[in-house]
């Protein structure tokens, strides 16, 4: 780790990112912070747990101060969003250099939904003018048998037809590849930019085919209503079926036309699908 990269991170939430970015920390200082109210897993070793309202500025501004945290990386999911403002505010009080807000996913540049949250936080970032990196990685891996439904009978069931290609990446690689620019490259080359990368680019059809006889594929115009967060998953599969789901699309176009900066991280063997799902 160079004297001119970061060292000290703030991390805001220890779910599902959160462990594996605090596990990847190459040599810098990691500082998970959570709601008390939190059901947190078990913290990395070597990282510091601290306990803090996520609402709380004064708080937050002080914790950020105490640990001299170069960065703020916003790992909640799409259901706490709103706490990325009043942690921006205290960021921007205490000095940060950097933040990192909670993308991660699919372009969502002009996007509706869950997505248009994202965009417009990073609005928020520019109009304070805090630095910020925006990742882009698709669809994480892990998260594929959530959007299939194949948690949740064991079939897969696609509302479009399934042969739009979609950028796919591994928990850990999307951890690892953040960690990795945050600890070597310099301030001025994340400063207000986007990074986009991928593991893997596949249709939902090749997917299923990957699981062979182990999944059974159905068709339907919708998902079923007792299904667990039925519209968060069509609307995933949706942005798949038109092309969105890549971390190279460009709204603005509405083509697959921007370039990934997997080379960012060299010499890295990026997880495929079958290995990251164990098929």
């Amino acid at each position: 780790m160079s004297q001119n990269t970061f060292s000290s991170f703030a991390l805001l939430g220890a779910g599902t990112l959160g462990v594996p970015l605090a596990k990847a920390k190459n040599g810098a200082t990691v500082i998970v912070m959570t709601r008390p109210s939190s059901k947190v897993r078990k913290i990395p070793a070597g990282a510091v747990h601290v306990p803090v309202d996520f609402k709380d500025v004064p708080s937050l501004t002080e914790h950020f101060r105490r640990f001299k945290c170069d960065v703020v990386i916003c790992a909640v999911n799409h259901e706490h969003l709103e706490v990325q403002p009043p942690t921006l505010e205290a960021a921007n009080n205490a000095g940060v250099k950097l933040y990192v807000p909670s993308e991660f996913g699919i372009p969502s540049e002009g996007q509706d939904g869950i997505l248009a949250k994202k965009s417009e936080f990073v609005d928020l970032l520019r109009a304070t003018g805090m630095p910020y990196t925006r990742l882009y990685a698709g669809i994480l891996m892990d998260f594929i048998p959530f959007v299939l439904g194949i948690d949740w009978d064991g079939q897969a069931t696609l509302i479009g037809e399934g042969n739009t290609p979609a950028s796919f990446t591994a928990l850990d690689d999307v951890a690892g590849y953040l960690s990795y620019v945050l600890t070597h490259l310099p301030p001025e080359e994340l400063s207000n930019r986007t990074l986009r990368i991928e593991g893997e680019r596949l249709t939902l059809l090749q997917i299923v085919e990957l699981y062979g006889d182990n999944v059974k594929l159905a068709r339907a115009s919708r998902l079923p209503d007792e299904m667990d967060n039925p519209r968060l998953r069509e609307f995933l599969q949706a942005k798949v079926e038109t092309g969105a789901a890549t971390a190279t699309y460009n709204i603005k176009t509405g083509k697959d036309d921007q370039k990934l900066d997997n080379e960012l991280w060299p010499d890295h063997r990026w997880q495929p699908v079958v290995r990251t799902l164990g098929l």
